[in-house]
């Protein structure tokens, strides 16, 4: 990531989760907030579990058949999605985050293209991608001011329609910190899927989780709310959000300030966080000066772009 080379200030550093598992201890009411199923994910709306499988002694999987019937078949593989991704950048809209905003708008080609090419972060091109924009603020504050808390778009598939979904976002209201982060995490990580199979896309929706890659990238300069408003997730703390992100495969790319709550949405397996600080500055401000300097920022998007290339390389089936 990008280093201030002519100011002595604390740079940002990336801190990467590897963990296998959710922060212990899930709220009272997990349970009760987060959908169980039977092979231990949580499907999307719109996806269906896939059978269990029969393994041959060539190692073949052979699905839905039992194992006598799986030894006398022919070895039957499946070949792993190789470059594809759906990606959303979901960004705080409140009042201070204009300038960031405006500095994802004017720099989105710099990620794009390298997605495309697969630049010089030594990695693939991601032949296959669709990306949209997600903005989100304080609910109830949104509410009270007359906004939408989240602001949604479809998928779509070049650099122009990504970048008017940028200039469409407006930074304003939200309130005082903290924002509804985690209700929007939610919201977009239990998003309707495209089903196996599918032949067609919808713009709407994820596609079929072992057909694409799914990473989500967090912009914020503000802490977030401990426990959701949604009315299907009411109550719910960060534990539920960890369940339906790993569930769904999600993988979580976070630019946000040096707090707590975002220590604890790292640990979510394969989460990553950019940690946004400089001595001296308040998180707002610090955002800012990270997304002000057009060559260090855009360095930043290669990166995150070569990122979301090994995610895409190979999607677990």
């Amino acid at each position: 990531m990008p280093t201030e080379e002519t100011e002595p200030t604390t740079t940002p550093t990336a801190t990467t989760s590897t963990t296998d598992a959710p922060p212990a201890g899930p709220s009272p009411d997990a349970a009760s907030a987060v959908p169980v199923a039977t092979d231990g994910e949580v499907p999307v709306a719109g996806e269906v579990a896939e059978p269990a499988a029969a393994v041959d002694g060539s190692g073949a999987e052979s699905v839905g058949q039992s194992a006598p019937a799986a030894a006398a078949a022919a070895p039957q593989t499946r070949a792993k999605t190789k470059g594809v991704a759906d990606v959303v950048f979901l960004i705080d809209v409140s009042g201070s985050m204009s300038p960031i905003i405006d500095a994802l708008r004017k720099n989105i080609e710099t990620f794009v293209d390298s997605l495309n090419s697969g630049d010089s972060n030594n990695a693939a091109p991601v032949r296959d991608w669709r990306g949209k924009v997600v903005g989100y603020r304080d609910i109830e504050a949104a509410h009270s001011e007359g906004l939408e808390w989240l602001e949604d778009h479809p998928f779509v598939r070049d650099t122009a329609a990504l970048k008017a979904q940028l200039g469409s976002l407006k930074a304003q209201g939200g309130g005082d910190e903290p924002e509804s982060l985690l209700d929007a995490l939610y919201k977009v990580a239990t998003m309707e899927a495209s089903p196996k199979g599918a032949q067609s896309e919808d713009p709407a929706k994820w596609r079929y989780r072992s057909d694409a890659a799914r990473v989500v990238v967090v912009f914020t300069d503000a802490s977030f709310k401990e426990t959701m408003s949604l009315p299907e997730a009411k109550g719910g703390a960060l534990q539920d959000v960890a369940n339906v992100v790993m569930a769904n495969r999600i993988i979580l790319s976070l630019f946000a300030p040096n707090f707590e709550g975002y220590d604890r949405l790292s640990q979510i397996d394969k989460s990553e966080w950019e940690v946004v600080e400089y001595e001296g500055l308040n998180a707002q401000q610090a955002l800012q000066k990270f997304t002000a300097d057009p060559q260090n920022f855009r360095t930043t998007l290669k990166q995150l772009a070569a990122s979301v290339s090994r995610s895409a390389e190979t999607v677990a089936l």
